[in-house]
C-alpha cells in the first residue's frame, strides 16, 4: 500500500477551501477514510459456548483478507465488558461494568478459548477501565482509582486501596459521563486520569479534564482541559507520549463535531464547551449551546490556543479504547494505531460500531494519513431508528502473536478474538509501484493512470472521504500498460482515494484530488 497521504495532502482542495497540515481557524480537514479491502467472515463459536445462545448467522463481520474471528469468551461473568488489559501472568483481564467486577480469562492451553472466568475483584461502581503496572492492578471507577494486589497468585486480588478518591473532589461524580480512564506513565512516574463532562455543552468546573497525579495519588493537577470525554487514552509504547480521543458534544448536527484523536499536550486546551476541532465555535443559535453566551475574551483566547488534531473522525462515532500496534503484527498493521468505535446514538445514519486502523508513516508521525476500516459488520442497519446492531465494540487488547481481542458491551456481550493470517517462511512479493503514475493530479475532468509493470488487476474504484464509491470499473491485464482514463467530470471538487485491486486481493491506494 502506498503511504504518501501525508505529503500529498499538505494542500488539497475540498469544497473550494484549501486545507493544510496546519489549517486556518474554522477549517475541518477530515482524515481520509478507506473502507475497501474487507471480506466477510463467519464468527466461529467454540463448543464451550454452544449453550450461550449465540448465533453466528446473526453476527456478520468483515475483516482484512486472511483474518478470522472467533468467540474467546461468552458468559454471564462478563456483562457489559469494557476495557481490557494483559496481566503480569499473560492472562486477559476485563472490566465487567454491569457486575462491578474485574474478570480474569485464562487460556491455559492457548487454543484461543478462555478456559473459565475468574472474578479477580468486585464491588466497583461503574468500573470501566483496568490496567496493570508490574504486579499491581489499577481499576478506574467514577468514585476513584483503586490499586489492588494478588498476594497468593490465585488471580484474586485481595489487597485493595483507594488511591484517588473522587468523592472528596468537588463536582467529579454524577452527571452524564461516569466512566473514568487511567493511564500509568512509569517513565515520568505519573498517573493520568480522565474525567468527562457533566453535561452536553455547559460551563463546568473541575470536569472535562485530564488530570495528572504522582504515582502515590498525590499532587493532583490539571494536565489538559476542554476535553469533553476522553474515553480512550493510551501511551505510545515507543515514544512514551500520551494520546487520547474524544466523544464530542451532541445536538449540533450529523457531522458536528468530528471526533478527534490527538497527542495530549500539558496545559493544552481542546475546545469544550465552546468549540470543536481547530478553533471552530459551535453555533450558539442552537438551543443546546445558547447557555454558553456571552463568549468572553478568556473563552476566545482559549479557543485561539487550540491545535489541529492528529485525526478527525466521523461525527458521533463514539471512540473508545485505542492501542498502538506492535512490530509482531502483520504488515501494514504493525504500525499506526487501532481505535474502537462504539457507535452513535443521535446521528442518522448512525456511525461507528467498528474497529478502525489509523495509518501513520512511523512512530514519530503525528498526523494520520488515513483511517482504515478493519472490523465492520456490527452495524446491521444504520438508517433504522434506533440503528440496528448485533454488538457494540468497546475494549481492545493486542496480543504478542498479532491477534486482537475485542469486547462488545451491549446487545451481545462477548469477547472476540481476531486472528491474523498464518505466517509463511516465504514473504509475499512486494508490489512494485515505482512506475505507477496518475496524471494530472489535481485533475479537472479526466485522470490518466498508467502502470507498465502492474500485476494482474481486477478493478478500480474512486472513493470519497466518507467512504462512498463515486466511480468504479473492471480492469483487463493490459489496461494499465496502455493507460486507463477515469472520468472525473461528474465529481465534486475535493479529495478522493483511487483504489486498484490486484487479482491476488492486494490493494494499491493513492490520493486523487478534483479541482477546477
Amino acid at each position: 500500500m502506498l503511504t504518501f497521504y501525508a505529503s500529498f495532502f499538505v494542500a488539497v482542495v475540498v469544497s473550494g477551501a484549501v486545507l493544510h497540515s496546519q489549517p486556518n481557524p474554522g477549517t475541518q480537514p477530515w482524515t481520509p477514510v478507506v473502507r475497501s479491502g474487507l471480506q466477510p467472515v463467519r464468527v466461529q463459536i467454540p463448543a464451550e459456548f454452544a449453550s450461550s445462545g449465540l448465533n453466528a448467522n446473526a453476527m456478520p463481520l468483515n475483516l482484512p483478507a486472511g483474518w478470522t474471528a472467533s468467540v474467546f469468551y461468552a458468559g454471564t461473568e462478563v456483562n457489559k465488558g469494557r476495557f481490557m488489559a494483559w496481566g503480569p501472568d499473560s492472562v486477559l483481564y476485563v472490566a465487567s461494568m454491569n457486575r462491578g467486577t474485574v474478570v480474569a480469562l485464562p487460556d491455559t492451553d492457548r487454543n484461543g478459548v478462555a478456559d473459565r472466568a475468574v472474578v479477580s475483584a468486585s464491588g466497583f461502581a461503574v468500573g470501566h477501565d483496568v490496567r496493570f503496572w508490574r504486579d499491581t492492578m489499577y481499576v478506574a471507577t467514577e468514585n476513584g482509582l483503586f490499586v489492588l494486589l494478588d498476594q497468593d497468585g490465585d488471580r484474586v486480588f485481595e489487597s485493595r486501596t483507594l488511591r484517588i478518591d473522587k468523592r472528596i473532589q468537588p463536582n467529579q461524580t454524577g452527571g452524564n459521563h461516569a466512566t473514568r480512564t487511567v493511564v500509568i506513565d512509569s517513565i515520568r512516574s505519573l498517573i493520568y486520569y480522565s474525567v468527562g463532562s457533566r453535561g452536553n455543552a455547559e460551563r463546568e468546573s473541575n470536569r472535562a479534564v485530564i488530570e495528572a497525579y504522582d504515582l502515590n495519588g498525590a499532587n493532583r493537577r490539571l494536565y489538559a482541559t476542554g476535553v469533553r470525554n476522553a474515553v480512550g487514552m493510551t501511551l505510545h509504547p515507543r515514544t512514551g507520549r500520551l494520546w487520547a480521543n474524544n466523544n464530542g458534544s451532541d445536538n449540533a448536527g450529523n457531522d458536528t463535531p468530528g471526533e478527534w484523536v490527538d497527542i495530549v499536550r500539558e496545559n493544552g486546551f481542546y475546545g469544550y464547551p465552546f468549540a470543536h476541532h481547530h478553533q471552530t465555535f459551535f453555533d450558539f443559535t442552537l438551543q443546546a449551546y445558547r447557555g454558553l453566551l456571552p463568549i468572553t475574551s478568556i473563552d476566545s483566547a482559549l479557543v485561539a490556543s487550540m491545535q489541529p488534531p492528529a485525526a478527525l473522525l466521523t461525527g458521533h462515532c463514539a471512540p473508545m479504547a485505542m492501542e498502538f500496534a506492535h512490530p509482531n503484527m502483520p504488515a501494514p498493521y504493525n504500525r499506526g494505531a487501532f481505535l474502537v468505535m462504539r457507535g452513535s446514538w443521535n446521528r442518522n445514519p448512525a456511525s461507528g460500531s467498528k474497529l478502525v486502523w489509523l495509518e501513520f508513516d512511523d512512530d514519530s508521525d503525528t498526523v494520520a494519513n488515513a483511517v482504515h476500516d478493519f472490523c465492520t459488520g456490527f452495524m446491521l442497519d444504520s438508517n433504522a431508528r434506533p440503528a440496528r446492531r448485533w454488538g457494540r465494540p468497546v475494549g481492545i487488547a493486542l496480543a504478542a502473536d498479532g491477534s486482537i481481542y475485542l469486547s462488545s458491551d451491549d446487545i451481545t456481550h462477548v469477547i472476540l478474538k481476531l486472528t491474523p493470517p498464518p505466517t509463511t517462511s516465504v514473504p509475499p512479493t512486494p508490489l512494485n509501484t515505482g512506475t505507477l503514475r496518475l496524471s494530472p493530479n489535481p485533475v479537472s475532468n479526466t485522470a490518466f493512470v498508467t502502470w507498465p509493470n502492474a500485476p494482474t488487476m481486477l478493478s478500480y474504484a474512486v472513493v470519497d472521504l466518507h467512504g462512498s464509491v463515486v466511480s468504479k470499473g473492471a480492469l483487463q491485464n493490459d489496461d494499465l500498460l496502455n493507460g486507463v482514463l477515469i472520468d472525473c467530470s461528474h465529481m465534486a471538487q475535493g479529495a478522493y482515494v483511487l483504489s486498484l485491486r490486484c487479482a491476488d486481493g492486494r490493494l494499491v491506494e493513492m490520493p486523487l484530488v478534483v479541482a477546477r
